[in-house]
């Protein structure tokens, strides 16, 4: 939000206090620029833009089995205040495990598509934002059919959430996000996600015109319950809960974005005792997950383009 200029007035009494003796007449005669008010908000506008990554991770877990992701969204802007949009990527969810010897209880769906919308203001330095957003995966299989050797649950599911962000300076923000739903990823257990950001911006020192640099971090946690879609061939479990965080730097130019990015989390892959569950031959990341292979240690790195639709004008 543009700031309020400084008054017409300090500018004056600036002006009279270099020129000492100068008298009324000479100060009325001095030119004085007027003030130009800030430019209202838009009514409306498109933000709109894509991705290509090496790996789609979520809270610390590859959603596309560690492979290439591409990504795009669209959402629409009114008054300043309200918003919805889409948002779209390719996954990989395999009824099958990587050693080919069991099923994961995944629903292989073509997709995730992401409905969102809420509300958003920002007030100075400080930004707020609720909203909710729904996660459909068209296209799973055997939905609702979990069972000896038969995949799977129905993942789609809903969470709100609520984003505060602020701008303490031009090189730091910080930020925080806290999300709820009553069945995460259809299992049936609730989750709660919180977790904390900051941004740390250098483009104020960048030798390179029109290039801007930060490094930029996260660390959060999901809590998880138990499961309620057990029957007589599977029994209801306790998801565990974990720590996850990211870092990273990014490269910005015009509306395109380079982001390096190290993915971590306390989710283990090989076999374990899991709190709630027992032994788990794939670790707490296969009990989350249905999969061993996608927590761990993870670097991305994505290349993203992000404008408006006014701004193309």
């Amino acid at each position: 939000m543009n700031k309020i200029a400084v008054v017409a007035a300090s500018m004056l009494l600036a002006g009279a206090a270099s020129v000492g003796t100068a008298g009324a007449a000479d100060l009325a005669a001095m030119p004085v620029k007027a003030v130009a008010a800030p430019e209202p908000a838009p009514l409306w506008d498109v933000a709109f833009g894509v991705k290509l990554a090496t790996d789609y991770v979520f809270r610390g877990i590859s959603q596309t089995d560690g492979n290439m992701a591409v990504q795009g969204y669209a959402e629409l802007r009114l008054f300043d205040w309200i918003y919805g949009g889409v948002w779209a990527s390719n996954v990989d969810f395999p009824p099958i495990n990587q050693f080919g010897t069991g099923f994961t209880g995944l629903s292989d769906p073509t997709a995730e598509v992401d409905i969102y919308g809420g509300l958003r203001h920002t007030w100075g330095g400080l930004t707020l934002d609720l909203g909710f957003v729904y996660y459909y995966y068209p296209g799973e299989i055997g939905v609702n059919t979990l069972a000896l050797g038969v995949p799977a649950v129905n993942i789609d599911y809903w969470e709100i959430y609520f984003k505060p962000t602020y701008v303490i300076n031009d090189v730091f923000t910080v930020g925080g996000n806290l999300y709820y739903t009553d069945s995460y990823a259809g299992s049936g257990s609730d989750g709660t996600y919180l977790s904390g950001t900051l941004k740390v911006d250098f483009t104020k020192w960048s030798t390179v015109p029109g290039v801007g640099f930060y490094v930029s971090g996260e660390l959060g946690y999901q809590w998880l319950g138990q499961t309620d879609f057990g029957n007589i061939f599977v029994a209801n479990y306790e998801l565990p809960s974990y720590t996850t965080w990211n870092v990273g730097v990014a490269f910005t130019y015009k509306a395109a974005t380079l982001d390096l990015r190290y993915y971590g989390s306390t989710l283990s892959e090989g076999p374990a005792f899991v709190s709630g569950v027992g032994f788990a031959p794939y670790g707490s990341c296969g009990v989350v997950s249905g999969l061993s292979n996608v927590c761990g240690d993870r670097f991305v790195a994505s290349l993203s383009f992000d404008t408006t639709f006014l701004a193309l004008k």
